[in-house]
């Protein structure tokens, strides 16, 4: 008996996964893509119907008899928390099952590894819960973004220059968020955040303050063997060039941090403002810019050879500059017919939350299995 009721939960869980990997399923579809047989698939969707996990959301033209029904999770199902921890703030993001944002807020509290700012983070998240009325029964779970390299195996911060930490347990994030909950590196948060149906696969790279990336190999990061993957920012750009803050010289961070292109005082959108009105000045920088990104990309698209989505803080600004960025890329990647493997963010708001609450939710998703009635 116990056996039997193993086997239906793990199946339930398989059909929760691959409806937030789909969207829309029939049982049909279900029952094909996962080798379930279809009386068990029946059996699985009508218990998580009940549970009101799943919901029945339209029916499929017939082929002949009944119209398939389509099945797709239930937003209300649940809430995640997605909390990115920044040098000087602190931002919360509160979605639903489907990783819709519902609500967000700004704390200004400047990071501190002490009992005094831990405290902050946990009475700010109270104080967020209880401005929209949010039933803590029903948070499934929390996901925090961090600057930093995360073993999340053995619970410790490894290492985080911007932060200037080295081997500190995550036993007061623990203690401050009191739901289950996961830490990882904010570039491989803001990675994850792009993920969808129609790009499962993808290399993200993350043109913040901090140049970093992500690889999202068939739904989840790749980490590599030391969790450092996606560290695009210290590939050598130009050997003996610039310095960087890890201590060589050429880093592709030095070149392709926003710093690179604002002036001190100077916002981004003040420096696109100059672009766009003409100013010599900062035209020539945004063209050395983008040929330097062009170099990178194409070395990126030879060693991997997936698509590369373009984020961050220049991310947000650079769709309309695609097609010349493109057309730089082409000079250095004769092996491609068309340079159509670079695309802009989707999510130039809430990257690094979102994509930490969508990773909270990808591992504790089927919490709601045990919540449900």
């Amino acid at each position: 008996m116990a056996n039997s009721s193993t086997g239906k939960r793990l199946h339930q869980e398989l059909i929760i996964q691959a409806l937030r990997r789909e969207s829309v399923l029939t049982r049909q579809e279900l029952s094909r893509r996962l080798g379930i047989s279809m009386p068990t698939t029946l059996q699985c969707t009508n218990a998580l119907l009940e549970k009101n996990i799943i919901v029945e959301c339209g029916t499929q033209i017939s082929t002949g008899g009944r119209k398939p029904k389509e099945l797709c999770l239930n937003s209300r199902t649940g809430f995640s928390i997605g909390i990115d921890i920044a040098l000087h703030h602190v931002e919360i993001v509160l979605t639903d099952f489907l990783s819709n944002i519902l609500h967000h807020t700004k704390l200004n509290i400047p990071f501190q590894d002490s009992v005094i700012w831990y405290k902050a983070l946990e009475e700010g998240l109270s104080d967020f819960l209880h401005e929209y009325h949010i039933d803590r029964k029903q948070i499934i779970c929390a996901g925090i973004s961090f600057p930093g390299i995360i073993d999340e195996e053995n619970d410790i911060i490894v290492r985080s220059h911007i932060f200037q930490l080295e081997h500190v347990s995550l036993d007061r994030f623990h203690k401050a968020i009191p739901f289950p909950m996961t830490v990882s590196n904010d570039a491989n948060c803001a990675s994850y955040s792009e993920i969808s149906s129609e790009h499962p696969r993808y290399l993200y790279l993350s043109l913040n303050e901090s140049v970093g990336g992500g690889l999202i190999y068939q739904g989840k990061i790749f980490k590599g063997t030391t969790m450092q993957a996606g560290e695009f920012g210290h590939i050598i750009l130009h050997p003996g060039g610039r310095q960087c803050y890890c201590g060589k010289k050429g880093c592709v961070d030095p070149y392709l941090s926003p710093l690179a292109l604002r002036k001190k005082g100077q916002t981004m959108e003040d420096f696109f403002g100059l672009v766009e009105q003409g100013d010599e000045t900062a035209r020539e920088k945004w063209d050395a810019y983008l040929e330097d990104l062009a170099i990178l990309t194409t070395n990126l698209h030879m060693a991997l050879n997936e698509i590369i989505i373009i984020g961050g803080e220049t991310g947000n600004y650079i769709e309309p500059y695609m097609e010349i960025l493109r057309q730089k890329a082409g000079k250095y990647d004769l092996f491609a017919r068309d340079v159509d493997y670079l695309f802009p963010t989707v999510r130039k708001n809430f990257a690094f939350s979102l994509g930490a609450s969508m990773l909270a939710l990808q591992k504790y998703e089927n919490l709601v299995l045990e919540k449900a009635p």
